[in-house]
């Protein structure tokens, strides 16, 4: 099975709209998603303001990773995973750890790369663990603004 990783395009948006509500889902996030809307107007751009590798199996999607870059003070530079998705049924074939390591290739100036996860999200949890991400004691907020 050859999985390749690509930049998503924008005949992936089906693909990604459907793995965001999957990811909102099992995380239980219930607000309304303007991911839709954010593809078209900070992704599918001249300059995106953020990044999105697709795995794909003979031309179909079946995982995704969405991220950006930010500045810790201590660290640098940081990626910063917004989101991770793989279909169920490509599970345990590799995809997830061939998205990250694209993401390393693609970053190799980064040192960190960083994200979170809902609670009820266990296998994220492991998924990061056993690729050696360490639990961190932070508490994450966010403020709106502009609304």
């Amino acid at each position: 099975m050859q999985i390749k990783i690509v930049n998503a395009k924008r005949g992936h948006k089906p693909y990604l709209l459907k793995a965001n509500a999957e990811i909102n889902n099992v995380n239980e996030v219930n607000h309304h998603s303007n991911f839709s809307l954010n593809l078209d107007k900070d992704y599918f751009v001249s300059h995106p303001k953020f990044r999105c590798l697709v795995a794909e199996i003979d031309g179909k999607p079946v995982g995704m990773l969405l991220y950006s870059k930010m500045y810790w003070a201590d660290d640098g530079e940081v990626i910063w995973v917004s989101q991770t998705h793989v279909e169920k049924e490509y599970r345990k074939y590799g995809v997830f750890f061939k998205l990250f390591d694209a993401l390393k290739k693609r970053n190799k100036n980064v040192k960190i790369i960083s994200c979170a996860t809902g609670k009820p999200n266990k296998t994220m949890q492991k998924l990061l663990a056993y690729a050696g991400g360490v639990q961190m004691d932070l508490l994450f907020y966010y403020l709106k603004v502009n609304q």
